[in-house]
């Protein structure tokens, strides 16, 4: 079943002979089975007796099914049912009306939703990729045996697989000593499993999905080990509507912007007294921070996925030299240039992020 890409239009077109107006109930979940009410009912009259077609976008209901305030950032995993809160199912039925007597159309329309986006030359409805929620390229991770074994076999991340075929399966090889793990799946449907096999998590591996013997989809993921700073792991939500990480390897820089209102203050006496008082009184002071973070040197593959990451609402971020929970951020930095081996040499991208709370919790 192919994914539709909830921030881009799905747009549902009525135009039955004689029809005057329509309708469509839409049903959505997460789990389980289709509820017994629909979630929205819409209707709509015909524009023209010579224009009949009526239009219904759906996408805008979809997006408050997600949730991503966790992430299965699993590791030792190869065919693991991706979370519920990051897919949501849809069931739509369409009805006519023609001569004031309404009628079902069928079949009804199913489907599934992922919060992923189309590119505008992809054109009406577009779909996400029916294999691999990433684009095929070589991605680095960052690798330190002395980090604990847990964290570190995490770091790599995970990939999420649209499995439509039985006989289709994964197959993972070690870079270094070309040594193959294939990983058969017996299920269709959407799976999640880990950029790096376990045993390869030192050395790096290409990992492709195969239906047979024909490669439908290929990635290379290679260790990076920095000896000098402490990277930070950015997580974001792609056009595909998966979770992709980035690692951050090189210089960061930590900035705060402080805001407040004043008044001045009225002397107690006139003639008046100096006191330590002052003239001026701040009054709600508000305080963000933000983070400066260098890719370090990437290839060339890179230009797309920082794309990706700018253009993503959804970014968490990780800085284990200050805390060991991931951090919701948004991103600063508002244009960038597509750096290109070619024209540009080695290439390190420099990006901004805010993070998306104030200093002081002034929740109320």
């Amino acid at each position: 079943m192919s994914i539709n890409l909830s921030r881009s239009p799905f747009i549902i077109e009525i135009a039955e002979t004689g029809q005057t107006s329509t309708r469509i109930e839409l049903y959505l979940w997460n789990t389980g089975s289709q509820p017994v009410s629909p979630q929205y009912t819409l209707s709509k009259k015909i524009p023209a007796s010579n224009n009949i077609s009526t239009f219904y976008n759906i996408s805008p209901y979809v997006k408050e099914y997600y949730n991503f305030t966790t992430w299965q950032n699993l590791y030792n995993t190869y065919d693991a049912a991706i979370s519920t809160d990051y897919v949501v199912q849809y069931a739509v039925k369409r009805f006519k009306t023609i001569g004031g007597s309404e009628t079902p159309l069928l079949p009804n329309l199913t489907g599934e939703f992922m919060d992923g986006y189309g590119d505008y030359m992809q054109g009406l409805n577009p779909v996400g990729n029916t294999t691999v929620g990433l684009n095929e390229g070589t991605y680095l991770y960052n690798y330190d045996s002395d980090l604990p074994t847990d964290q570190a076999n995490a770091m790599a991340g995970s990939i999420d697989v649209n499995f439509t075929d039985v006989f289709e399966f994964i197959r993972y090889t070690n870079i270094r000593t070309g040594v193959i793990t294939n990983i058969p799946f017996t299920t269709t449907g959407l799976k999640t499993f880990s950029r790096v096999h376990l045993t390869n998590i030192a050395d790096g591996n290409k990992v492709e999905l195969l239906r047979g013997a024909s490669v439908k989809w290929t990635g290379t993921f290679k260790p990076q080990c920095e000896p000098k700073y402490q990277p930070v792991q950015v997580d974001f939500i792609n056009k595909y509507g998966s979770w992709s990480r980035i690692f951050f390897q090189k210089a960061k820089t930590r900035n705060i912007n402080v805001k407040a209102d004043n008044y001045k203050l009225n002397p107690a006496a006139l003639p008046y007294t100096p006191s330590n008082q002052g003239q001026v009184k701040e009054f709600n002071k508000t305080g963000k921070e933000s983070i400066k973070l260098n890719t370090g040197f990437v290839n060339d593959g890179y230009a797309e996925y920082i794309q990706q990451l700018l253009l993503s609402e959804k970014v968490t971020l990780l800085d284990y030299e200050n805390n060991t929970l991931y951090t919701p951020v948004n991103v600063q930095t508002k244009s960038l240039k597509k750096q290109t081996g070619l024209n540009d040499g080695t290439m390190n991208y420099e990006l901004t992020f805010d993070f998306a709370y104030d200093l002081i919790n002034n929740v109320v």
